[in-house]
């Protein structure tokens, strides 16, 4: 009685590496929208006063956002805060008045009338612009662009690594993992802080959307 070696197919146990890679693609995209932290902050020895005056310059500051076109979807109170105020003399604490702060979050759509935005929202008493941040209102359609070209980046990567090693390349992938850390958007990094004391031409630049993916493949 005896055993019998198992027989290995040695095409079999070729055809089982693989390479596993990653592909890359960062597109340039011009942003077409803007999203704006414009507000008034006022202050008085009397908070119903100091919140008077608030809603009063607000709402004239509403009405230029709409003057100019802004849709009331497109206008969000982002902050309203009321602070105490003191002074210190002698070590001691001496009440001042209240303070009182409101500033709106405004997607303005139409990029090329930031800076008449900012203008006429500082003649209507505006005294705070915190920033202006650039978007891309429809990102999916770059990042899916940077996508496909992020996978042939892959593939031609894969290609070259199976050429070098004699082996040929299916070119059916065994797994396709998209890089899902990466934003869509950047984050406030992308950000302009303007002076709004006149109106002035604004330079968007471009944002860059990357996609990263890495893709398993089968060598032959």
């Amino acid at each position: 009685m005896y055993y019998q070696q198992p027989y290995r197919n040695v095409t079999e146990k070729k055809s089982s590496r693989t390479v596993t890679v990653t592909g890359e693609q960062t597109i340039d995209a011009r942003p077409d929208m803007a999203v704006a932290q414009i507000g008034a902050v006022t202050s008085d020895k009397e908070l119903t006063e100091a919140q008077r005056m608030n809603t009063e310059i607000s709402s004239a500051i509403l009405n230029s956002f709409k003057q100019n076109g802004i849709a009331e979807k497109d206008i969000q109170t982002s902050t309203y805060q009321i602070y105490p105020q003191y002074d210190y003399q002698d070590g001691k604490q001496l009440f001042k008045g209240y303070e009182v702060r409101q500033v709106f979050s405004v997607n303005i759509r139409n990029i090329e009338k930031i800076g008449e935005v900012i203008d006429d929202a500082v003649q209507s008493g505006a005294n705070i612009i915190e920033r202006v941040q650039f978007a891309i209102a429809e990102p999916g359609i770059f990042y899916q662009q940077a996508l496909t070209e992020a996978y042939a980046d892959a593939f031609e990567k894969a290609q070259v690594l199976a050429a070098s090693s004699g082996m040929t390349l299916s070119p059916a992938p065994l797994e396709i993992n998209e890089d899902t850390s990466i934003p869509m958007i950047p984050g406030p990094g992308k950000a302009f802080v303007l002076a709004a004391e006149s109106t002035a031409p604004v330079q968007p630049g471009e944002i860059g959307i990357t996609a990263r993916l890495t893709v398993k493949y089968k060598l032959m």
